[in-house]
C-alpha cells in the first residue's frame, strides 16, 4: 500500500467513532464473518454481530456488493480496520419475548435433548430449557419434536438463557 493509500485509509478510520452509523458495500465474505468499504478503509462484521436471527453462514445475511448499514464498535488504527456491527441496530427479539412471555404458559416443540435437559422452542429462534430435573419428576418423556405446554420462568438477557418449566392446567390454555 502506498503512502498516499495507508494516509487516505487512516483519515477514513480516524473520522469513525464508536457508536456512530456507517454505510458501505459488502466487499467479501468469509466463515468469520463480513469486510464493508469504507472508502479504502476496512470494516470487519463478524459472525457475533451480523444478525439477533441464527444462520449457517455469513452469506444468509449479506453478499458482496451489499450495501449496509452498521453501527462502528471500535476502531484499530494499528491494523487498519473498524469493528462493526449489522445486529446493534436490529431490535433484540429476546428483549421482546421477556416483555410479552415471561411468566406465561406457551406450547413449544422439543428440539434437543441434553444430559442437562430438553431444549424447547419457544418462538422465532427463541430456545428454552426444560430442566432434566423437572422432566424426571413429572415421569414424561421429552423427545425431540415433542409438544409441550411450558412456562416461561427465568430470563436472562445478558447471558441469553431461558428456563422453562412444564406447564399445568392451572396455567391456562398454553397460548
Amino acid at each position: 500500500m502506498s503512502s498516499s493509500e495507508n494516509a487516505s485509509t487512516r483519515a477514513v478510520l480516524e473520522s469513525l467513532q464508536p457508536g456512530q452509523v456507517c454505510k458501505g458495500p459488502v466487499s467479501a465474505v468469509t466463515s468469520f464473518g463480513v469486510f464493508v468499504d469504507r472508502g479504502g478503509a476496512v470494516g470487519l462484521i463478524t459472525v457475533a454481530n451480523l444478525s439477533w436471527q441464527r444462520f449457517e453462514h455469513p452469506s444468509e445475511v449479506a453478499r458482496v456488493g451489499d450495501e449496509v448499514v452498521a453501527s462502528v464498535l471500535s476502531v484499530d488504527l494499528d491494523r487498519e480496520q473498524a469493528s462493526l456491527s449489522l445486529k446493534e441496530l436490529l431490535p433484540d427479539p429476546l428483549l421482546a419475548f421477556a416483555r410479552t412471555r415471561f411468566g406465561e404458559a406457551v406450547v413449544g416443540s422439543v428440539t434437543k435433548t441434553t444430559p442437562i435437559g430438553s431444549f424447547v422452542h419457544l418462538e422465532g429462534d427463541i430456545e428454552g430449557l426444560l430442566p432434566l430435573s423437572a422432566i424426571e419428576s413429572s415421569g414424561i418423556k421429552a423427545e425431540v419434536g415433542d409438544s409441550l405446554a411450558v412456562r416461561v420462568d427465568y430470563v436472562n438477557v445478558a447471558m441469553r438463557r431461558i428456563t422453562v418449566s412444564l406447564a399445568d392446567a392451572t396455567d391456562g390454555n398454553g397460548s
